[in-house]
């Protein structure tokens, strides 16, 4: 039987120990033809010395642009027909790969999208799930636009890259959503597969799950440029147009509504320029947006 090589793809930049443990659950997989490509930013921390244990990593540590930028490197660097992209504090689900990789058996497939789980450690020490998200839940349109993007459970095959380009440096936060968007708008063909593929792991020092305002608003301004660019393609279908304009108002309005809330009134009237300037409708979904926020917290105080 000839096993398809996967290239596991591993952003890194000065966390070792975690790091350290993403390599471990590699090479545990029930996989025999996997290649590990760990792009390092330029870390300080020990990791090159730590590497030199692993001597069947890819590793390469030089200053990049970014993640997105490291994540771009790795798939230059790549032999494997398939690729995986894993983070330095997460790990994919025991002896998963060598299921997933079987969905791509017929040619036509581009990739195979797995279920995602998010984990917190509970007071006792004890790991317990707090977010299960399945490919099923939404399309990918929907899920690339006002839904949760969970790529790191997807495998892709190596040509989607020269497909529809590689990640878009540009963005430091939202470059997959972007390329999530991209392969749904390109139509391509993928199959769900029905089990766990990527557990994500929630602590003080994730990039995944903390956001600070300043991260938000960054993560907003990001999606809003992105929206803006896939506006302009005239080629989207009316469903297509209409769930990126979505994306588009309702980042918009969460900014406002932080701005509000903040009593950051400049920002508030920026965003409010911005918004009404797109949506003529804008200021009814803003209105409906923070009465909704209103009603909660009244209802929040009359549960204590």
């Amino acid at each position: 039987m000839q096993f398809k090589k996967i290239s596991v793809i591993t952003p890194a930049f000065n966390r070792k120990d975690m790091l350290e443990s993403a390599i471990k659950n590699v090479l545990a997989q029930n996989y025999p033809n996997i290649e590990h490509i760990i792009v390092d930013g330029g870390s300080t921390d020990g990791t090159r010395e730590m590497i030199e244990k692993y001597p069947h990593a890819c590793f390469l540590s030089e200053p990049d642009r970014g993640m997105y930028d490291a994540l771009n490197k790795g798939i230059r660097m790549s032999g494997g027909e398939v690729i995986g992209f894993l983070n330095t504090d997460d790990l994919y689900a025991d002896n998963i790969l060598s299921n997933a990789v079987a969905g791509f058996a017929d040619e036509s497939v581009m990739a195979v999208a797995g279920h995602a789980v998010v984990l917190a450690q509970k007071p006792g020490g004890e790991m317990e799930i707090i977010g299960h998200y399945a490919p099923t839940e939404m399309t990918l349109l929907e899920s690339s636009t006002i839904g949760s993007n969970y790529f790191n459970a997807w495998l892709f095959r190596r040509s989607v890259f020269d497909k529809i380009g590689e990640f878009d440096a540009r963005y430091r936060i939202a470059g997959d959503r972007d390329l999530m968007l991209r392969f749904a708008l390109n139509k391509l063909r993928y199959v769900e597969f029905d089990q766990v593929v990527y557990r994500y792991f929630q602590h003080s020092e994730s990039l995944t799950f903390n956001y600070t305002t300043e991260k938000r608003d960054q993560v907003v301004r990001e999606h809003l440029e992105m929206a803006d660019f896939h506006l302009e393609n005239r080629e989207l279908s009316t469903l297509e147009r209409k769930m990126i304009f979505q994306l588009r108002t309702n980042e918009s309005v969460d900014m406002a509504t932080r701005a509000i809330k903040g009593l950051h009134l400049s920002k508030f009237f920026r965003c409010a320029y911005d918004g009404l300037g797109k949506d003529p409708w804008w200021g009814f979904k803003f209105l409906k947006a923070t009465l909704i926020f209103r009603i909660v917290k009244m209802f929040g105080r009359g549960k204590k």
